[in-house]
């Protein structure tokens, strides 16, 4: 019964992979949005987003990775966490966590913070 539950596990952890979708872009960076990994808290949204640099900075981060959640009523977000990695898409060994605030901030008008919120806010 034991291994019948570990096989059940490993399947449903293999079938629950990432759907990263582009979200939007400018010169700097790539932002994606993890699909299938969109959670609804109390009308809340949470969402995984990789930020993809266009190329390398000088502490050598190609790409940040940041859980948000959306207050979709609102207009207002918070980061729960973020990282930056050496590697596209977040892969690599984690270069350091940055720092992230507790309190909501305002949406701002900027074309890739609308985007982002617009697209979790949809989902």
């Amino acid at each position: 019964m034991k291994r019948f539950v570990v096989c059940l596990l490993l399947g449903v952890t293999q079938i629950a992979q990432a759907m990263w979708v582009t979200v939007t872009q400018n010169e700097v960076a790539t932002v994606y949005v993890d699909s299938a990994a969109i959670e609804k808290i109390n009308g809340n949204k949470r969402v995984w987003v990789v930020y993809d640099l266009k190329g390398p900075d000088a502490t050598g981060q190609q790409s940040v990775k940041s859980y948000i959640e959306y207050d979709c009523s609102e207009g207002k977000y918070k980061t729960l966490s973020a990282s930056s990695y050496p590697q596209k898409m977040g892969k690599g060994a984690a270069i350091k966590s940055l720092p992230v605030g507790a309190d909501w901030k305002s949406v701002s008008q900027d074309s890739m913070s609308r985007q982002l919120f617009a697209f979790a806010c949809a989902w």
